[in-house]
């Protein structure tokens, strides 16, 4: 059962004036990178720390942790599951199409990113690795790392944090991820398909990570659109600290997307940066994307005050015109909470283990109907929980006010959440919004809930996890930095998810097709059948491939190496007339090539190369 509580937010009426700073800069392209060709350009470099954060420390994440502490002595856990809730739908989420995903990559926490195209290529961005899979031939075009992908740009700086968007009017693609993480070596980099392939070329560009020459570095990316420009969002970092000690300011990239997509000398960017409300810099400014389709011309942002033990405060932010208008401005307006929300408990692992939630920043935010979704997750203190609390912004254009929702289960925490459209037509208030799931008996995976507008379905877990998330960390792991969500714009009942989940004690990807409640429902189909027929590939557990025979017949199957060795005689017996699927069980294989034979006596009937992942 879901817990969901009502809070209503009051607004001040007025946007406030505050001094920023715009620069235009135009940004000269690196080159030119084709993935195709990057794929044979890897040895696999990666430098990652693995030191857990401690209670007992001195830095500001250890601080944290001993205010989470405070936090969860004053309002404990209690496994209350409230009756003050919405009526709930009850037709919920189905999951379709879903496979693994990015593996070369074991990073942590997970960066998930996702775009899917109008043809139904997927690609999927984690942590330092990209993932390119058909999903309408269920199977993987390429995966590559950053490095890869840098090489041909001889970007060879530490590579991390990719964000993927797709451009449903243009039918392209956007990549942005960050290189280097000092002042003299900090670049945010941001790559432009030439055409709706990714696996074809790019056009790159690279926008200076210490844009205000004041001994800065760049982290953490947040990206939109609109229908003529791209936005991106940059933490700015004094060197040598925490993330949470040496914020600077938060900065607004503004770029003429279409100048990426033609491959020009150069790009045309508006840098925004002093954005203050009463004398603070806002701070993880979150840009909010269109819902049914990219909005004209105004880019909205929002903040709250994320590492506040309890706090009441919601800045909307907006740029309100384009480059070429050479009218562009930005706004700010403070929204008061008469409840507050809390600053997010650790969450809970099967195996007596946590998982770390760091802050409550606005993780998600869709514009449609003249209104702004967004969420975040914090503590419930009703229960003690790791909840998602889901606003709605409405009156954008006058006074703003906001209606707040929590989402929870009694023995569950909820944590990284995200949100897309859920609407068929443009101008719906609905939603589905992902997020991370934990608890003492239920192992990490993903899970999505469908707003109609005014109530909620049924929590739908598209991914469950099959142990806990550990490595060597005795007592707390990181659970992420943000899940990634696309709604299909061709085909509007699917929406599509890559999250978390732990599988061998590792914190893994896995990508998921939602199908939305009502009449979608019938567009939830096993594969066609096809002869020759592969699905999926490549695979980690199970695959099923198709064939047609004229008449009984007696056939064998043989799984064969690489090298063309036998391994296996997989079947050897009579096979019926007509449509026939065969069924393979993968888990004791090792990762690699094969190739499955399928014979009789007279005539090859089909042979498949099979990966296994």
């Amino acid at each position: 059962m879901k817990k969901i509580a009502l809070f209503l937010i009051l607004t001040i009426n007025c946007f406030t004036g505050f001094s920023q700073e715009k620069q235009e800069i135009n940004v000269t392209k690196l080159g030119t990178v084709n993935v195709k060709d990057a794929l044979t350009k890897d040895l696999g470099v990666k430098l990652e720390n693995l030191s857990p954060p401690t209670p007992d420390g001195d830095s500001y994440k250890a601080m944290l942790m001993r205010k989470k502490a405070l936090i969860a002595l004053k309002y404990p856990r209690t496994n209350n599951i409230s009756g003050n809730r919405d009526i709930t739908i009850n037709d919920t989420l189905k999951v379709g199409k879903s496979f693994i995903g990015n593996v070369s990559s074991a990073g942590q926490p997970n960066d998930n990113s996702i775009a899917i195209n109008n043809d139904g290529i997927v690609v999927s961005a984690f942590n330092s690795s990209i993932y390119i899979y058909d999903s309408e031939g269920d199977s993987a075009l390429g995966e590559l790392t950053l490095n890869q992908f840098s090489a041909q740009i001889s970007m060879n700086f530490d590579n991390f944090d990719p964000k993927m968007i797709y451009d449903p009017e243009q039918d392209r693609f956007i990549l942005i991820y960050l290189a280097g993480r000092a002042p003299g070596s900090s670049f945010i980099v941001v790559c432009f398909s030439e055409t709706n392939d990714p696996m074809g070329n790019w056009s790159v560009y690279s926008l200076d990570g210490n844009p205000l020459n004041d001994n800065s570095w760049s982290d953490y990316p947040a990206i939109s659109m609109t229908k003529e420009e791209t936005f991106i969002t940059i933490n700015l970092l004094n060197p040598g600290g925490s993330w949470q000690t040496s914020f600077k300011q938060t900065v607004i990239w503004q770029i003429d997307k279409f100048d990426g997509y033609s491959g020009a000398p150069a790009i045309t960017t508006n840098l925004w940066s002093g954005i203050t409300e009463g004398g603070i810099n806002l701070r993880n400014m979150h840009p909010v994307r269109g819902g049914y389709d990219l909005k004209s011309t105004d880019q909205y942002f929002l903040s709250n005050r994320n590492f506040a033990d309890e706090s009441d405060s919601v800045y909307l932010i907006k740029v309100d015109n384009t480059i070429a208008s050479g009218n562009a401005n930005i706004l700010v307006k403070l929204l008061k909470a008469d409840i507050p929300y809390f600053l997010a408990p650790s969450a809970r692992q099967a195996s007596n283990k946590y998982f770390f939630t760091n802050d409550s920043r606005v993780l998600g935010g869709i514009i449609e109907n003249g209104k702004i979704q967004y969420v975040h997750h914090g503590l419930d203190p009703s229960t003690g929980n790791c909840v998602i609390y889901h606003g709605v912004i409405s009156d954008l254009s006058g006074s703003p006010s906001v209606k707040v929702k929590t989402i929870g289960l009694g023995d569950q925490d909820f944590g990284y959440p995200n949100i897309v459209y859920g609407g068929l037509i443009a101008g719906e208030d609905k939603s589905v919004i992902g997020f991370n799931h934990s608890g003492v008996s239920v192992f990490a995976g993903h899970s999505a809930v469908y707003f109609d507008g005014e109530n909620y379905s049924q929590i739908k877990m598209a991914k469950a996890g099959a142990t806990p998330v550990s490595y060597s960390f005795p007592i707390t792991f990181r659970w992420g930095d943000y899940l990634g969500m696309q709604r299909r714009y061709n085909e509007t009942c699917n929406v599509w998810m890559s999250g978390y989940y732990g599988l061998g004690n590792r914190n893994r990807t896995w990508v998921s097709e939602l199908i939305l409640p009502g009449d979608c429902y019938d567009t939830v189909s096993a594969p066609a059948f096809v002869d020759g027929n592969l699905y999926p590939n490549p695979s980690v557990g199970s695959s099923e491939i198709n064939f047609t025979l004229n008449e009984d017949k007696q056939i064998k199957v043989e799984l064969i190496s690489s090298n063309g060795q036998l391994i296996r005689v997989l079947y050897d017996d009579l096979a019926k007339k007509g449509e026939n699927r065969l069924m393979i069980n993968m888990d004791n294989l090792t990762a690699g090539l094969y190739y499955v034979r399928i014979y009789s006596e007279d005539e090859n009937i089909l042979t498949k190369k099979l990966i296994r992942r």
